[in-house]
């Protein structure tokens, strides 16, 4: 016995492309949360004494989807931090550039010193980044991601 399509298939292609929509979105959204969390924990370390603030205002994160930007902390300058704040954000602007496809989370410390603090053995972004390794793939598999 044959079987017959009823439903157009333009109809079919509308409900995949909204089910993929509705799956991009709560990635950024969590992701969203995860970069926020990220941003907390380097934030309050009190590893080293940021003396202008720049360091700790360069801090922050971007969310990109095929190389744009859809989601962005506020990069607040602390202590008068202005020049991090701007320094961090145009870092991260930057760096998207290299993740032309997918949905990134891009987490910063934008000053140029900042490696060389890091690398004093100094908690810059050590601790946030093992925070996001921790959360990001449980919350990847709670949406329905495995890894390849």
């Amino acid at each position: 016995m044959a079987m017959k399509q009823l439903t157009p298939m333009s109809e079919v292609d509308a409900y995949l492309e909204e089910q993929i929509q509705r799956i991009e979105q709560q990635a950024i959204y969590n992701l969203s949360y995860v970069g926020e969390r990220c941003l907390n924990e380097a934030r309050s370390t009190n590893s080293y004494k940021d003396q202008t603030g720049n360091l700790r205002s360069s801090i922050g994160y971007v969310i990109a989807k095929d190389g744009k930007i859809v989601q962005t902390s506020d990069f607040t300058p602390i202590k008068g931090g202005n020049d991090g704040a701007k320094g961090g954000a145009a870092f991260a602007r930057q760096l998207v550039k290299e993740f032309p496809d997918g949905i990134v989370l891009i987490v910063v410390a934008g000053m140029n010193y900042a490696s060389y603090v890091s690398a004093k053995g100094y908690n810059v972004l050590d601790s946030a980044e093992l925070l996001a390794e921790q959360l990001v793939p449980s919350i990847m598999k709670q949406l329905g991601f495995t890894k390849r």
